[in-house]
């Protein structure tokens, strides 16, 4: 006889991890990574270790999901300041300007916190997260003969870096807008066939 799982089970189960996921984020943002233990998180939900480590086998795969569902999150707030029919090379700078903008508006407390996080651990998650979401779309554009035929995760982590060593800069920049705008224009360079975006960099 196979496994079944009931509809009432499905559902424990989901809430569960809904719950270890929201559990787990007030933690990591109120303490940190290095002072989060599983132990904690498990006692916060009265469950035991053993049954939070049935569904997440290590810390390392909660941070991760927590940061992937935050990061989810904010793409479906940036989806909604582009059109619907955007294509995926214009979306990527649309992206890029998106998280430069919040930077502006919001320093290091806006959307992107995670990216800015002196955690090292939490700021590598967030940066996976949002590397995933770029690959995917880089990924689309090489499909679709609109981006540079590389590597996606190789493209995504390129693309990355680059807004980081920008958002790194942010603090020390006199004209923030011009300086975003001059990274908008090297990720473009970069990535895309010559001519191919067309852009308006921050404006």
């Amino acid at each position: 006889m196979g496994l079944f799982m009931t509809a009432k089970t499905y559902q424990t189960t989901t809430n569960l991890v809904e719950n270890i996921i929201r559990s787990a984020a007030e933690r990591f943002k109120k303490y940190g990574y290095g002072k989060t233990t599983v132990n904690e998180i498990a006692a916060d939900l009265h469950i035991s270790k053993k049954t939070l480590y049935a569904i997440f086998p290590s810390k390392e795969e909660i941070v991760r999901e927590v940061a992937w569902r935050e990061t989810v999150e904010i793409i479906r707030k940036f989806n909604y300041t582009v059109p619907t029919d955007m294509k995926s090379d214009s979306l990527l700078i649309a992206l890029c300007r998106f998280i430069f903008l919040d930077r502006i508006k919001n320093g290091k407390t806006g959307l992107f916190r995670g990216i800015y996080s002196e955690d090292l651990e939490i700021r590598k998650a967030f940066t996976g997260a949002l590397s995933r979401v770029i690959a995917t779309l880089y990924e689309d554009g090489i499909k679709r003969g609109l981006l540079k035929p590389l590597d996606p995760v190789f493209a995504a982590s390129v693309v990355v870096n680059m807004v980081d060593t920008a958002t790194g800069y942010f603090h020390a920049a006199e004209q923030p807008v011009q300086m975003f705008d001059g990274a908008l224009r090297l990720i473009a360079d970069a990535v895309s066939y010559k001519d191919r975006i067309a852009f308006n960099a921050m404006g």
